[in-house]
């Protein structure tokens, strides 16, 4: 930590001032995020533990399908922070612009087809139930044929992150989700002429808010009071050498998110291994998408980071990059270890809100309890590896997190869950573990100091 003890106190300041205007924004944008999972949760629950491991299941599914949304994001996002800080606004607009090209064309060819066509597979193959696989595939054929609202709008959210305007995205996050969680009770439950559609209900709120958030999207692309302003031109014009160099960037990223959602529905298919594994789904299901709030903290200074030393790297001021990556990881840190503090004291209290069965309560609790310490660790590997991507070393942080999903959570949890009989708590520990083997080799890769010499 000696790195966030800097002999500028004034840097010091206006550097911790630039994360935290980064940073807060996504903090409660992500919030927000969790807030419709919840709610969501919430909603379904009372049609049963069935729906609750139908809409956990499939959450991951389409996770694993979309997660060319985030090579393409990720990839404009340290693009457009580059050509932002170096001052250039005509690369900002073109790179803005054709990144939105090329995930509606990620959306239409290749996520809404492989989506409509594999996510009942998926599910199966998973070991679901008949009845959540059922209820999972119809909630995921409505998501599926709105995937490009989706997408549409996680690309701008990316953009803005490039220019710093995290704001703006909280604004726009805020609107579509108010949307999200009112359309969700209308279409669950069924409200005046409108019948109760359940599960179903979920997914439709969920697109229908998204394709009217995809309208506000394009007014602030193309709107002169924001520092994007794409040009028409720019965004109809099929540029190659810069999708392989989006493609390079954000690629990593997005593997990355393929090995870590193929972890998480391999901790399913060992979940459906334990005695009673509907109840364990659901505890499971739930506590992740609490346990959402600290990962996306987690995230939000992953990407605070990432803009901050990209933005610093695209004004040729290296040191001041790096100072930036450790102050990041100081702050992500800090927030974290009070979220944690939270999860360890009311863990019961936090699963008795979804759902009023004895025993999935008790598993939770278990998992919050396990979890709970390793949550600040995780933080600092996640603004690490953010770090690291806007310094334009976008392997590395793949690297390690593959390891640490793939070998450490995977591994380690089946160990611990079924040869170990530790069951529903042998998972949280495979997942405490990985926090910490990401961690170690992140921060010595940042400490070497050779992403310093990348120029994108």
């Amino acid at each position: 930590m000696k790195h966030l003890i800097t002999n500028h106190p004034q840097f010091h300041a206006e550097e911790f001032k630039q994360v935290w205007k980064i940073a807060w924004p996504i903090i409660l944008t992500n919030i927000l995020q969790v807030t419709v999972g919840i709610a969501d949760f919430k909603m379904v629950g009372v049609l049963g533990i069935e729906s609750i491991a139908a809409v956990g299941m499939s959450r991951q599914v389409m996770m694993f399908i979309m997660i060319l949304m985030i090579a393409i994001s990720g990839g404009a996002s340290v693009l457009v922070a580059h050509a932002y800080g170096a001052k250039d606004k005509a690369k900002v607009s073109r790179t803005a612009g054709r990144s939105v090209t090329f995930m509606i064309l990620a959306a239409l060819l290749v996520i809404m087809p492989l989506g409509l066509l594999f996510s009942k597979l998926i599910l199966i193959l998973l070991g679901a139930e008949s009845q959540v696989v059922s209820l999972g595939f119809s909630y995921l054929r409505i998501l599926f044929l709105g995937s490009i609202f989706s997408m549409f709008n996680f690309v701008i959210t990316g953009i803005l992150l490039g220019v710093g305007k995290t704001k703006v995205s909280l604004n726009l996050l805020l609107i579509t989700n108010t949307l999200n969680i009112g359309f969700n009770y209308i279409f669950i439950f069924g409200v005046g002429p409108i019948p109760a559609l359940g599960v179903k209900g979920a997914a439709l709120g969920t697109v229908l808010s998204r394709f009217i958030g995809s309208f506000i999207g394009i007014w602030i692309l193309f709107s002169k009071r924001f520092p994007i302003q794409i040009k028409l031109k720019d965004a109809l014009t099929f540029d190659f050498p810069l999708l392989k160099k989006i493609l390079f960037l954000g690629g990593p990223r997005s593997m990355q998110g393929i090995v870590r959602n193929f972890s998480r529905l391999f901790i399913f298919r060992i979940i459906t291994l334990l005695p009673d594994s509907t109840r364990a789904i659901s505890a499971y299901s739930v506590a992740m998408q609490v346990r959402m709030i600290s990962s996306f903290i987690g995230l939000a200074f992953m990407n605070a980071a990432m803009s901050r030393v990209g933005q610093n790297m695209g004004a040729q001021k290296p040191e001041q990059a790096e100072k930036s990556g450790w102050l990041a990881a100081g702050m992500a840190t800090g927030i974290m270890t009070f979220v944690a503090i939270i999860f360890f004291i009311f863990p019961e209290a936090i699963m008795s809100f979804f759902t009023d069965d004895v025993e999935a309560i008790q598993m939770g609790k278990t998992f919050f309890m396990i979890i709970a310490i390793s949550e600040p660790v995780m933080a600092f590997a996640f603004a690490m590896g953010g770090a690291l991507r806007g310094g334009g070393n976008p392997i590395s942080p793949f690297i390690y997190s593959s390891i640490s999903d793939l070998v450490v959570v995977i591994v380690c949890g089946y160990i611990m869950a079924i040869t170990l009989n530790l069951g529903f708590a042998g998972i949280a520990i495979g997942i405490a573990v990985s926090s910490l083997t990401r961690a170690i080799p992140s921060t010595w890769k940042f400490k070497q100091g050779k992403w310093k010499k990348n120029r994108l």
